[in-house]
């Protein structure tokens, strides 16, 4: 299978730093059974598909819907792929094109959600630390981050108002947020999400060419 080099870093890409709000970011599911991504009785996403482990929230890797499409979803780097491509880059740095089971295989068994980018950027989930259960809040913010592999890469990360961005925190601290705000990070995303193929169009060549 020849890779679509049209999701690849580009000569003449800039980064994206327009108004998202009307487009979709799409994540892969390991499985494509609807059952196995969909609570019908909750009428939602399960959070264990949002993401699994639930510390791994915190900077969640997704790509944007339009010249990234739904099939590429199934796009699988392997060892030596992740070790080359798996990479944030550049928008304008010059990339081999990868090669097929070399550097990445194709994963039919893939599943996705979808989600608008309006209805969870700048996202409010509420959450406690410390021994008196003090209230805090985090804030989803959406980030164009291209990788080696994939311009149209976003990342989900939440903004703390007491230390920062989730991501960037100490391993200890990072973990012990977790254990107080990715349920609710998870589960405010999966409010949103979906899991079948929205009407999406691709972003306007002005936004990401220089």
């Amino acid at each position: 299978m020849k890779y679509p080099d049209e999701i690849l870093p580009n000569p003449n890409y800039k980064l994206i730093t327009c108004d998202l709000s009307n487009y979709y970011l799409i994540r892969y599911t390991n499985s494509n059974r609807k059952e196995d991504i969909y609570d019908e009785e909750l009428k939602q996403v399960k959070l264990t598909q949002i993401c699994d482990p639930s510390s791994n929230i915190n900077d969640l890797s997704t790509s944007l819907l339009g010249v990234f499409e739904t099939t590429y979803i199934k796009i699988a780097l392997t060892t030596l792929g992740i070790q080359n491509y798996s990479h944030y880059c550049e928008p304008d740095t010059v990339v081999e094109i990868p090669i097929f089971n070399s550097d990445f295989t194709i994963k039919d068994s893939r599943g996705y959600w979808i989600v608008l980018i309006g209805d969870i950027n700048k996202l409010i989930a509420d959450y406690t630390r410390g021994e008196n259960n003090m209230k805090f809040k985090a804030e989803c913010v959406i980030m164009h981050t291209p990788m080696k592999w994939n311009y149209w890469h976003f990342s989900i990360r939440w903004y703390t108002d007491e230390l920062g961005y989730w991501h960037q925190l100490e391993d200890k601290i990072k973990t012990k947020l977790s254990k107080r705000l990715a349920h609710e990070a998870r589960s405010s995303i999966a409010k949103f999400a979906k899991i079948d193929e929205p009407n999406y169009t691709q972003l306007d060549e002005v936004e990401f060419y220089k």
